[in-house]
């Protein structure tokens, strides 16, 4: 296959927030989000497609119905797990974050730098198309990295938003993003 594509979907709304919680399941409103994808244009054939989810609970509950739909199995892949954050204590997450979100990429800690590479990795090691469920900033360090931004977040996806990355021979070729509005770019 020379063209793979990968979409990208970031969960649901979740139960609780991510400051206070470390692992929350989907909300009532985010399972309806989950369940409205079968519906989606994009999602109307997913038969050739292989699904890989993080392996936080939002994100493979989101997965759920359309794995159900398709009689597929959710592979899970913690290269896509939200930013690393389990050594900041939940009262200090949020601070801590819109620190990261402000600092220049080159200037951001090991470990954050490490998770970064080792979502760009896995995406090139991906060989058929695939239907990715993840996170907000998962989303934001792809599209930082393909959009040449100075900082690691650079739009506000919303639940259930889709990021898609055509890639030929090995090369990310192109991306869209999806959002309120949606955002074709060439590479």
């Amino acid at each position: 296959m020379s063209e793979i594509k990968l979409i990208f979907v970031r969960h649901g709304e979740a139960a609780s927030a991510w400051q206070r919680h470390e692992n929350p399941g989907l909300s009532e409103a985010g399972l309806l989000q989950a369940k409205k994808l079968i519906e989606h244009e994009k999602f109307l054939e997913l038969k050739d497609f292989t699904f890989i989810s993080s392996p936080k609970s939002r994100a493979i509950e989101t997965a759920q119905p359309l794995a159900n739909k398709f009689n597929k199995e959710i592979l899970i892949d913690d290269a896509f797990i939200e930013i690393p954050s389990h050594d900041i204590p939940f009262d200090k997450k949020k601070i801590w974050l819109e620190g990261i979100i402000k600092m220049d990429k080159n200037k951001l800690p090991k470990n954050i730098k490490s998770w970064r590479e080792k979502i760009f990795v896995k995406l090139k090691d991906i060989k058929n198309h695939s239907i990715i469920f993840t996170h907000f900033m998962v989303l934001n360090s792809l599209i930082s990295e393909l959009t040449g931004s100075k900082s690691i977040f650079c739009f506000y996806p919303d639940y259930t938003s889709i990021v898609e990355i055509n890639i030929e021979r090995g090369v990310i070729k192109s991306f869209s993003k999806e959002n309120d509005k949606k955002t074709y770019i060439n590479l």
